[in-house]
């Protein structure tokens, strides 16, 4: 177990050193990629209708209007906040979870804006998302992007509380 987790660090630092990718990438091609080094892995489940991609990469955060929305729905066992985040070419309302590969904190994000317009910047956070993930100006950053076909997830109606 150890040396899964040593392996997956190492590759998190390799691919963060490396830089920016120009976009997300799939699941699948990373899965592909790891599969040459390490052969078969066990295979990864999602929903048909819901592509998932991976980007690493730089985060900052600004100051947005718009507050973060508290969702829960029994049915699903969801009981979470999704923060506000600007990204540059994600369509409006995708879902993202931004991890913080320095202490392993992570945040569901939904994109509402463009941005960010500083070159070398991947995403930009809304300030409590920035906070509960630990980045104080701008840091490194891991995006698990979700991409569902319209009318799929995105339209189901979760009973949404403001505190």
């Amino acid at each position: 177990m150890d040396f899964f987790k040593l392996t997956f660090s190492l590759l998190i630092v390799l691919l963060i050193s490396v830089g920016v990718t120009a976009s997300p990438v799939p699941i699948e091609e990373i899965c592909r990629r790891l599969k040459k080094d390490f052969g078969e892995m066990s295979q990864y489940n999602k929903a048909k209708n819901i592509q998932v991609m991976v980007e690493f990469g730089v985060a900052s955060w600004y100051e947005c209007p718009t507050k973060p929305d508290k969702i829960r729905d029994s049915n699903f066992r969801v009981d979470d906040t999704i923060f506000p985040v600007a990204h540059k070419t994600l369509p409006f309302g995708t879902l993202i979870k931004v991890i913080n590969p320095e202490n392993g904190r992570k945040i569901l994000t939904r994109v509402i804006d463009r941005g960010p317009y500083i070159s070398g910047r991947i995403i930009d956070l809304d300030g409590p998302g920035a906070k509960a993930i630990g980045i104080s100006g701008i840091g490194k950053i891991i995006l698990k992007i979700f991409m569902s076909e319209p009318n799929s997830f995105t339209s189901r109606k979760l009973k949404k509380t403001h505190d």
